[in-house]
């Protein structure tokens, strides 16, 4: 189930009356069926009991203003039953002694919160293991106008379970022809976490342990910072790619060289598997670097298990 889907139906599905809009069966979408197990044949008042017990139910599982706005926004509760979610909104903003503004704020978060618990795959289902959080956004600053390559990432993870309070994060530096046997990679944390082990996974990928500052909740966002160095001696292949284990909201990337040593070339790099990296011609777009010698990019809905980055064709 595709939460993004599942929150821009739940979007749609607020406003006006929200679950009792007379035609629901219009409003519904795929994702909100799948969840609820609504069928063809469901008459409208089947489907609107059927939306109101499983978005009830997974509502429980969200704090306790969260739920509220929720219950608001989308009418599922008798309290909440007025014609026009303004009105609720309104009727909320006064309940709770906060300006309109606030509330609607509160009812964005809701909803996406409902997104992620509603469809996160119970256990034992099929799909991708689950390590109890997610990556929704990474930030890459990868400086090539240094001594040796060092990346900046700041990366916002979210809990799918209670009780998160270390992840591990792996990170892979291929080796390039004539390197070194000590092949090696530096980590240090900027801000948030701390890294209380480091695991050689096999020869080129490494594995860092990270303690969070507290145990997050279901639903909970975390941000911290990383900063990632290739030693001294070593060299890096010419790219930058990056591999979510699951899905990603977003991913943007931005590479520097100096003006006069940038690239004869570059491409970035979309959807791309593993063996496809160092064929250019199998995965890259061609682009081009700034007047500063830089490259931005921006990836939006990553596919787990697909490479999102940039390649290079050094001078």
């Amino acid at each position: 189930m595709s939460q993004k889907a599942l929150a821009d139906e739940l979007k749609v599905l607020r406003k006006g009356r929200g679950v009792h809009t007379p035609k629901i069966d219009d409003v519904v979408g795929p994702e909100l069926r799948s969840l609820c197990a609504i069928t063809r044949r469901d008459s409208a008042g089947v489907i609107r009991e059927k939306v109101i017990a499983g978005l009830g139910d997974a509502s429980r599982k969200l704090p306790a203003d969260l739920r509220e706005a929720v219950l608001a926004a989308l009418a599922l509760s008798a309290d909440w039953q007025d014609s026009l979610l303004q009105d609720r909104v309104r009727r909320l903003a006064e309940r709770e002694r906060r300006d309109v503004r606030t509330i609607r704020r509160r009812i964005d978060d809701g909803i996406e919160l409902l997104a992620q618990v509603a469809g996160k795959p119970a256990a034992g289902t099929s799909g991708a293991k689950s390590d109890g959080w997610r990556v929704e956004r990474v930030e890459s600053l990868l400086r090539m106008d240094l001594q040796t390559p060092v990346c900046y990432e700041r990366r916002t993870i979210v809990a799918e379970i209670d009780g998160i309070d270390r992840i591990r994060e792996s990170f892979s530096l291929p080796r390039t022809s004539g390197a070194n046997r000590d092949h090696k990679i530096d980590v240090d944390v900027q801000f948030g976490v701390r890294l209380i082990e480091t695991v050689r996974e096999h020869d080129t990928r490494f594995a860092f342990v990270l303690q969070l500052p507290r145990p997050l909740r279901i639903g909970e966002y975390l941000e911290y910072g990383l900063v990632i160095g290739v030693p001294d001696g070593q060299t890096m292949r010419s790219h930058y790619v990056f591999f979510p284990k699951r899905a990603c909201d977003q991913f943007d990337l931005r590479v520097r060289f100096k003006p006069e040593e940038a690239p004869r070339e570059v491409w970035s790099v979309r959807e791309a598997f593993h063996r496809d990296i160092d064929d250019p011609e199998a995965t890259g777009t061609p682009e081009s670097f700034d007047a500063v010698g830089e490259l931005q990019l921006q990836f939006t809905d990553l596919e787990a298990g697909h490479g999102y980055g940039a390649q290079w064709a050094p001078k």
